[in-house]
Formats: structure tokens, C-alpha cells, sequence
């Protein structure tokens, strides 16, 4: 009689064991895939409740006459502030003559320029450090001046760029002197005085201020002395004016720092725009940083309209010769923590706040929205009590099932 098989579990076991191997080192790769979170550091962030509108400049204008007896050509930059009785252009027979005189200029800074170069050469004061910084400046500012329109200061720039080249081709011993472009420039210099005549009068500033070489026509129908009861009529009319520049004068005068801005607005603003009070002002086509500014004057009509009047005390080149520009008003700060929306909870109590990574554990930190960008962040009021969101904290924007104390990598 032959002896009955008994069941092998072993393979099964094998078998079985094996498949528990996989599927337990599956779920710990898929928790260690689900824990990892994306983090972005809560950091201080300050915005502004803005208004957008154009507004129309108001400065004390003086008008330059210009002479009849020839042609003006200007010895001063645009932009430059000049005394009374400051010589401000010479009057030509021809136009020719004025262009001659500023070419003989130019090539008497040239000459000028490699003569220094080549004495501090002569005295070892050439350091490769120095002349490679001061090349990366002037290439900066060139490249500045000539996406702002800054013309004069492109001049500027591109000579003070070729002036650092002209001294690196020296310390680096790729040209031995100047002296042959020395003596080319004083060539070109005598062949140009022999063309040259001499201005048969000068134009001088008829007040101290700042020289503008442009007028608009708007000069004398926008008196600063009326800006206290500026309506609201009149400054729509005025900015639907076109410029019409006055025949005669070849120039203005600003004079002083102060100027003003007016705009139509809202009556709703009228609370937040009241007389004295301080602001700043964006001109982003004129100047990159925000302007000071104080409420001159607030005035409204019958038609929900307000005529708001800004005065500014700080002046420069580019501010001198605007007249009609658009502006960003800044009306109200709001200084916070940056916090992104996306990261934004509500939990069982409806307390907003957000999770946040604190060495590897998940906690939950409430926030208090000050303001919301329309953007992709809002700006969370930093708060000292425990349980809130603190500065640097790192808010967690990435992650699955999040709850407090989950464990994370």
C-alpha cells in the first residue's frame, strides 16, 4: 500500500513572503515619494493700495527769448542748473559753425584723456583691477542711458567707456602709447578752427534754475498760483490740450526743487487724499524710485470728481522736462509676510493659516490677511503669539494629505 503525498508549503510560503517583501518596500517608496513637500520661505513684503491716472506738471516757468541775429547752439546740457546771467548758448551766423565748435570740444577731451592715460601709465598707476570695474560701470550706464533716452548721459557714458578700454589696451600692453592718436587729434583739431567762426552773441539764463532746452506752450497758461483752486473743469481742459510750442524762445528756466502734479480722480478718494498728507508717487516711464510727495490741494465739483493737487520738492534732469505724464499714486502701505495662496488652509475651526515644514514635522500656523495682491501671494500681519506664523518660517506650497504633525522628508 503505497504511502499518501502531504502538501509542500514551502513554495507557497516563498512565494508569499516574497510578494509581502515587495509590497511592504513599494509602500514605504510611496511614502517616502508622498511625505516630500515643496517649501517657500515666509519673508517680508511690502505693497501699496495704488491708483493709476495721468497727470498734468505744474512748475515756475521762465521763457528764454531767443535771438534773431543767427543760430543758438547750447553750452549747457539739458537738464543743468544754471546761475542768472549764466551764458546758457552761443548765437552763430550759421548753423555749421556751432556743430565745429562742440566737434573741437570733443576732441580737446579726447586729447586731454590720453594724455592722462599715458602719464599714469609712465608712473605705474594702471591697476587691471581698477580699469576692469570701471568698465563694467561705464558699460552699465550706457546701457541704462540708452534704454531710459537719456541722450547726454549716452555721450557721456561712451566716452567714459572708451576711455577705460583706450587704458586697458595700455596695462595690458596691447598698445605701447598714444602719441600717434595724440598727434592725429591735434590734427583734426587745427583743420577745424580754420572753419571755425566765432558766435556773434550769447544767450544768458534770465533767471537762476534749471536750463530746459524744449517748450510745450503750456508755460504760461499753467500758473502755480492758481493751484489752490484748481477745478475740476478746468484741469480736464487743460489735459486734453495739445502742445503747441511758442515761436521765439529757444528754452525755459525751471526754477527751484518744488513742483507739482495734478490729476482728476474719484470723489470716493477724497478721505484718503486730504490736504497735508504724504504719499509717494511713481512716474515708471520718467524715474525708477518713487517721488515724496504732499496733498497741495483737494477740490471737488458736482460730478463726483476730485482735482487733486501733489506737491513734489525733489528735481532732476528727467523730472525738468516732463509735462504730461501717466503716474501710480501710492496711496496706503502694507507691510507683511509674503505668504502664496496656493499655500492657504481652513481648518476644522475655520482658522486660516498654513502648514509649515519645522525640521521634518508638519505644523499647522495661523495668519491674519492684512491685504491680497492680485496676484498669486497675499500679506499676512506678523504676529508675536504663539501658534502664528513667523518670519522665515518655511510655509509648505507642495505636498499630499498634510495634517499637523505628519512626519515629512
Amino acid at each position: 500500500m503505497s504511502k499518501p503525498k502531504t502538501f509542500n508549503w514551502r513554495p507557497l510560503a516563498t512565494v508569499g513572503l516574497l510578494l509581502a517583501v515587495i509590497l511592504y518596500l513599494g509602500f514605504q517608496a510611496y511614502r517616502s515619494i508622498s511625505s516630500k513637500v515643496d517649501t517657500e520661505m515666509a519673508i517680508t513684503h511690502s505693497v501699496y493700495d495704488s491708483i493709476k491716472v495721468d497727470g498734468l506738471i505744474y512748475r515756475s516757468e521762465t521763457l528764454i527769448p531767443s535771438s534773431g541775429k543767427g543760430t543758438p547752439y547750447f553750452t549747457v546740457e539739458n537738464g543743468t542748473r544754471v546761475a542768472k546771467g549764466g551764458a546758457i548758448a552761443s548765437v552763430y551766423k550759421d548753423a555749421g559753425s556751432g556743430r565745429i565748435k562742440q566737434e573741437i570740444s570733443d576732441i580737446e577731451k579726447q586729447i586731454a584723456a590720453f594724455k592722462t592715460i599715458s602719464a599714469d601709465a609712465e608712473s605705474n598707476r594702471l591697476a587691471l583691477d581698477t580699469i576692469n570695474e570701471q568698465t563694467k560701470e561705464s558699460m552699465y550706464h550706457l546701457l541704462y542711458s540708452t534704454d531710459a533716452g537719456l541722450f547726454s548721459g549716452v555721450d557721456s557714458s561712451h566716452f567714459d567707456l572708451l576711455y577705460s578700454l583706450s587704458k586697458k589696451q595700455l596695462a595690458t600692453g596691447k598698445s605701447s602709447d598714444f602719441s600717434e592718436k595724440i598727434q592725429e587729434l591735434e590734427a583734426q583739431k587745427a583743420k577745424l578752427e580754420k572753419q571755425y567762426s566765432s558766435p556773434v552773441s550769447t544767450i544768458e539764463a534770465p533767471v537762476a534754475g534749471y536750463f530746459v532746452d524744449t517748450v510745450d506752450g503750456f508755460e504760461k497758461k499753467l500758473k502755480t498760483e492758481q493751484l489752490a483752486k484748481l477745478s475740476v473743469g478746468d484741469l480736464q481742459d487743460y489735459l486734453k490740450l495739445e502742445s503747441q510750442p511758442e515761436k521765439g524762445v529757444c528754452g525755459k528756466i525751471v526754477s527751484g526743487y518744488e513742483w507739482y502734479l495734478a490729476c482728476v480722480l474719484p470723489d470716493r478718494y477724497y478721505n484718503a487724499l486730504g490736504e497735508g498728507k504724504s504719499l509717494s508717487l511713481r512716474l515708471s516711464f520718467v524715474l525708477d524710485e518713487a517721488i515724496p510727495a504732499t496733498v497741495y490741494a483737494c477740490n471737488k465739483d458736482n460730478n463726483g470728481n476730485l482735482a487733486v493737487v501733489f506737491r513734489c520738492d525733489y528735481m532732476s534732469q528727467e523730472l525738468s522736462a516732463i509735462r504730461k505724464e501717466s503716474v501710480e499714486i501710492q496711496l496706503v502701505e502694507y507691510t507683511g509676510l509674503k505668504v502664496p495662496k496656493r499655500a492657504i488652509v481652513i481648518d476644522e475651526n475655520q482658522q486660516a493659516g498654513v502648514y509649515v515644514k519645522s525640521g521634518n514635522v508638519v505644523m499647522f500656523r495661523k495668519i491674519e490677511q492684512i491685504y491680497s495682491e492680485p496676484a498669486d501671494y497675499v500679506i499676512c500681519k506678523p504676529m508675536t503669539e504663539s501658534g502664528y506664523l513667523r518670519l522665515y518660517d518655511d510655509i509648505i506650497v507642495g505636498g499630499k494629505d498634510l495634517y499637523d504633525g505628519k512626519i515629512v522628508s
